[in-house]
């Protein structure tokens, strides 16, 4: 079941998304870094957003036996001023590291890209860090390209470039499944 977040999943996104980035990834950010990763100050941080949540912006869950299993964060694409006005970006898709491969991930992350299409953005775009090749392979499996845009991610401090991926309104993804 994919729904919209509610303030009461704050906790279970937390700690979901510490996990999520332990397991994707390590190798390749700090040690350090991921050991620091705090499940709790991670769902104060999600229920301050959840109560201040621009309208534009959408936090959705995916369910898997009753629990938080996934979720994907979409919104305006506000630092892509190339893309042009109606670009969006899906700010983040994280899964429960057990249940990568089993099409939760696929499910989300379509329901998310619908609701950016029905609303009329185009393009979409979403950033991934360059070391991480499932997750590259993942997107472009989804009908996203790399556009040669990077960024380095400064805002948790680690520096791992990201690539920025695009994908145009009506872009379907080809006939291999993503795992």
């Amino acid at each position: 079941m994919i729904r919209d977040a509610s303030a009461s999943d704050a906790p279970a996104i937390g700690r979901l998304k510490v996990r999520a980035w332990r397991s994707a990834y390590a190798g390749f950010m700090p040690e350090a870094f991921l050991d620091a990763l705090d499940p709790a100050e991670d769902a104060a941080d999600w229920a301050e957003y959840l109560a201040a949540m621009p309208q534009e912006h959408r936090l959705w869950v995916a369910e898997h036996d009753g629990t938080v299993a996934g979720f994907c964060r979409t919104g305006p694409a506000d630092g892509d001023a190339d893309l042009g006005a109606g670009a969006a970006e899906v700010y983040g898709l994280y899964i429960e590291p057990d249940l990568i491969g089993t099409g939760l991930g696929r499910a989300l992350f379509a329901y998310a890209l619908t609701d950016l299409e029905t609303r009329g953005h185009d393009p979409i775009c979403v950033y991934a860090y360059t070391p991480n090749a499932t997750a590259l392979r993942f997107y472009e499996k989804a009908g996203f390209t790399k556009d040669g845009v990077t960024r380095l991610d400064e805002e948790d401090g680690t520096g791992v470039p990201e690539a920025r991926l695009i994908r145009r309104a009506g872009t379907r993804t080809g006939s291999a499944p993503l795992t």
